[in-house]
């Protein structure tokens, strides 16, 4: 007696994974392209102050970000510069546009260096620029 079942054949059932492994691939270029990334340059070897009070400072456009190290080094977009060429690119920067410049001084940085980088940012005309300070909430 023959018996008629559809499952002898040993009919292979695969699902084809090709076209699901291509739209995963596109959904990730499309957020990894669609995704902007935002990212504040910051110099890790800073450790800000920090405070109380003060204002967020206003993100407008980016600010030229001068980095203040414990040692009194300077770091502008991850280059070490001395205080004659921070001088050289403050001048070039202050007669292309109104630019804001931000300090970001290391707490243990000796406050000589950071009244330097002000001078400096007067000298060249930058009147808009302002230090920067970690803000904490006080404890009861």
């Amino acid at each position: 007696m023959a018996r008629n079942n559809r499952w002898a054949d040993e009919e292979s059932f695969d699902i084809p994974l090709t076209a699901m492994i291509d739209v995963v691939f596109n959904l990730i270029m499309f957020f990894l392209v669609a995704t902007t990334f935002y990212s504040e340059e910051r110099d890790l070897k800073v450790k800000l102050p920090q405070g109380t009070q003060g204002d967020l400072i206003a993100r407008q456009e980016k600010p030229y970000v001068i980095n203040v190290r414990e040692a009194g080094v300077l770091v502008v977009e991850n280059r070490i510069l001395s205080l004659d060429d921070l001088g050289q690119e403050l001048a070039r920067i202050g007669r292309q546009r109104q630019t804001k410049v931000e300090i970001r001084g290391d707490a243990s940085a000796r406050h000589g260096v950071i009244m330097s980088v002000m001078n400096l940012c007067k000298q060249h005309g930058i009147a808009d620029y302002a230090l920067t300070q970690r803000i904490v909430k006080e404890r009861e």
